[in-house]
């Protein structure tokens, strides 16, 4: 038989703290699932646990009730889980904003009401148990509910009917239909509908008269809610209200899952219906710019070198279009509308900083020079910009504000930066009340990169020009291979020349490592000349120069005459056949310039009589061209009758030595330049020669005894005196002259003189043999010497009777 214990209960108490909204809900113990009883016996063991649990409701924390929800629902009650709210009084901009599943409840743009329009609050609860919740008693919601899952809780156990509003931020208006879906479960007859409402100045909660209907499917087990929200032209909030709470044996609501489903109102800004904005895809991958113009912008389509970067939930897009102005003028305050398509920044109200920025490819070398980007760019109102330069790890080295006043006109940034840093353009701020936008075009960049040349002359640093040692001579062509020219040793083996003086422009030697950024900026071409090429360099409009082969007799039949050349700056280059007895002009062909890098072909017609083929570079203004790798490809008529065999004529001229070898070791150093002379240290001695002052000089000490001068090689067609000056300038040093490379001892050569120091430059010079191929001089530190200087200048060819060669 079963026995009721009687419970004696403080009335004072329980009427005190209904009257009162409570901190905690109270509510009536359950126990998970029930064997069938009688309504009686259930309705009387339900009373026994709500009272044993209601004689400690006064205790401070409602320990007693929080254990036995815990107990027999599996939930814990959250302290202060809804202080904070994410409602506010400014609307939603998409319906998904009124989404809510209690993992984050400070995210949620819900809250309970205030004022006297209910009775209680909801509370947060987190499952912390597997239990499951009676599927009779507790529903139309799901009774498994997985660990972790957070929901909303009220209820009480007064006679008075008690309720709880949650009401949301408010909802500009709604085109269509509209669908709210939430999960709920009640307990003992509470009951749960959706309000339409709205705030009196007071921030109270007014409910509207319209009800929409909660439909629950006709099956109230383990099923969600969902209600259709009439559409609505003016703004308001949605509020679920829990109520009929007022079983005294104890009821409760539960809420979880609030989804929002509706078509709103237009809020964002108004740019048309024809504008459209797409993915702004870009050949930007990162990689060093190798020209500053390859920064410039003004359609963002594929070739541009500015992307999308950084955090945030505000990308830059591709504006397909631009608005009509009178749009335009609504949002920016401007009339005047980029051109095609452009950069664009849309922002919505609320949008938490920082923004995305737009970003350009890496500079990874800019010249001293003041480099400056200049934009156009249109924002709305209460928007801020800066354009900056960033580092490899975006960290700011240069920023300068966008005056934003001057929009729509292109502004210029001045930045200073040389090295290893992006341009970004970047929104400081914008106006988080209402929605903004960004649009950006016409970037350009003007600046001169270390990759680029500085002038239509400029291959770099290295590159230097040497005179042509080549002269007309009349000598006989036998073959067509006579007439290649790759212009290795300053083009002394050439038979190649400058026609005359009277051009004024010269064909000379390019030598020294070209910079290879430099020269694709000139010529467009990635293709280089080898280590020496012929080379013409024009400083106006007007000038030409002609370089001519050595006649040749006749073309029996057509020949190709193959070479490779490259233009800079306002210039061009002929192709032109001559007579052979006078500078007549048989015909002329203009090279094409898309040709450039690449071997050019050009036929030569058979001819008869004696003709001469000329390189004709003409310019219209500053520049340079460039030919290497000269080939006849052909049979052409010999120069004598015997094959190898020399004219009585020619013959005559080989006892004067060769001018060519002349030009190839005549050097007097100005400008510092070394000629085709060089030093390189030896074992044990870290002395060389260097030119300092326009002349060739070396500084002995200890660790340097010994430095050594070498000419170029040479071959000699007679005798010849290779004459110089030196100067010993302190010191004990004996300077030799050595010749011939296979005799290098110091005991095989011979000493000038071991005079100490010289106040004045002395001459002196070596007799030069047809068998000698290469010239040294060797200054050697006297001994117990601790220092000493030499130098040498002035180095001039001439014959054995001292008469002048070239």
């Amino acid at each position: 038989m079963l026995k009721v214990k009687v419970v004696s209960v403080n009335w004072q108490c329980a009427r005190t703290f209904s009257s009162a909204r409570p901190s905690l809900p109270i509510f009536p113990s359950l126990k998970g699932h029930f064997n069938p009883m009688t309504s009686a016996l259930l309705n009387l063991f339900f009373l026994l646990v709500l009272l044993s649990g209601f004689a400690e409701a006064c205790m401070p924390g409602y320990e007693a009730e929080r254990d036995k929800l815990h107990e027999y629902l599996g939930i814990e009650w959250v302290p202060k889980g809804l202080q904070e709210s994410a409602e506010s009084v400014k609307p939603i901009r998409h319906a998904s904003d009124l989404n809510c599943n209690f993992d984050n409840p400070a995210e949620c743009r819900w809250r309970n009401a205030h004022g006297d329009v209910d009775s209680l609050d909801f509370h947060l609860f987190k499952k912390t148990e597997r239990t499951e919740f009676p599927i009779l008693q507790v529903r139309p919601g799901p009774s498994k509910v997985p660990e972790g899952e957070q929901l909303i809780f009220v209820g009480d156990r007064k006679r008075a009917e008690k309720s709880a509003i949650y009401y949301s931020s408010p909802i500009p208006c709604q085109n269509t239909t509209g669908v709210l879906t939430f999960t709920f479960w009640v307990y003992n007859e509470a009951r749960v509908e959706v309000l339409i409402v709205e705030l009196d100045e007071a921030g109270n909660v007014v409910v509207l008269p319209e009800k929409p209907y909660v439909d629950c499917g006709t099956v109230h087990l383990n099923t969600e809610c969902s209600v259709n929200i009439p559409p609505k032209e003016t703004p308001f909030r949605l509020g679920i209200r829990a109520y009929d709470i007022k079983n005294p044996e104890g009821s409760f609501v539960m809420i979880d899952n609030i989804l929002y489903d509706a078509s709103l109102c237009k809020v964002n800004i108004d740019l048309g219906p024809d504008f459209k904005t797409s993915p702004l895809i870009t050949s930007s991958q990162g990689e060093p710019i190798k020209a500053s113009s390859e920064l410039n912008c003004d359609t963002f389509a594929m070739e541009c070198r500015w992307r999308d970067g950084g955090n945030g939930s505000t990308i830059w897009k591709r504006a397909d279009n631009a608005p009509s102005p009178d749009l335009f003028f609504n949002a920016t305050g401007t009339y005047v509308t980029p051109k095609d398509s452009f950069a664009f920044l849309y922002i919505e109200q609320n949008a938490k900083a920082q923004f995305h920025h737009l970003k350009s490819d890496p500079v990874q070398c800019q010249s001293n020079q003041e480099a400056v980007l200049s934009m156009r760019f249109w924002a709305t109102k209460d928007v801020t910009m800066s354009v900056c330069a960033v580092d490899m790890h975006m960290v700011d080295l240069e920023c300068q504000k966008v005056p934003m006043s001057q929009s729509p006109s292109p502004v210029e940034f001045k930045f200073q930066q040389t090295s290893a840093f992006f341009f970004v353009v970047r929104v400081d701020y914008a106006n988080p009340d209402f929605d903004s936008m960004v649009a950006v075009d016409d970037i350009n960049y003007r600046a001169v990169l270390c990759s680029e040349a500085l002038s239509v002359h400029d291959f770099g640093s290295s590159y230097y020009t040497t005179p042509l040692l080549s002269l007309i001579l009349n000598k006989p062509i036998y073959t067509a291979n006579d007439l290649r020219c790759s212009f290795e040793r300053r083009g002394i083996d050439c038979n190649w020349a400058n026609l005359n003086d009277d051009e004024g422009a010269h064909w000379e030697v390019g030598s020294g490592p070209i910079n290879m950024h430099k020269f694709l900026s000139l010529t467009h071409s990635s293709s280089l000349p080898d280590d020496e090429f012929g080379v013409v360099n024009f400083t106006r409009g007007g000038q030409s120069a002609s370089l001519v082969s050595e006649t040749i007799k006749c073309n029996p039949d057509q020949s190709t005459l193959s070479f490779r050349y490259w233009t800079t700056g306002e210039t061009s280059l002929s192709i032109c056949l001559l007579d052979g007895r006078s500078p007549e002009v048989i015909d002329c062909q203009t090279v094409s310039v898309t040709q450039q890098g690449g071997p050019v072909l050009t036929d030569i017609p058979t001819l008869s009589q004696p003709f001469r083929i000329s390189f004709r570079a003409e310019a219209n203004g500053a520049g340079m061209v460039v030919v290497d790798d000269i080939a006849l490809n052909g049979a052409v008529c010999p120069s004598v009758r015997q094959h190898g065999a020399r004219t009585k004529a020619l013959s005559s001229l080989s006892t004067a030595p060769d001018s060519n070898v002349c030009r190839l070791l005549t050097c007097d150093f100005s400008g510092n330049a070394p000629c085709l002379y060089k030093s390189e240290r030896i074992p044990k001695s870290l002395s060389m020669f260097r030119v300092n002052n326009n002349r060739m000089e070396t500084t002995l000490f200890e660790k340097g005894p010994v430095s050594i001068l070498e000419s170029p090689i040479f071959h000699l067609n007679a005798p010849a005196r290779l004459h110089f000056d030196y100067i010993k300038q302190y010191g004990n040093v004996t300077l030799f002259v050595c010749q011939d490379s296979s005799e290098r001892e110091l005991d095989k050569c011979f000493p000038i003189d071991s005079e100490e120091n010289q106040t004045e430059w002395k001459h002196d010079f070596m007799a030069v043999l047809p068998s000698d191929t290469k010239l040294y001089w060797i200054a050697k530190l006297g001994q117990n010497a601790k220092k000493a200087r030499v130098a040498i200048d002035n180095i001039v060819m001439t014959d054995e009777d001292d008469n002048k060669v070239c």
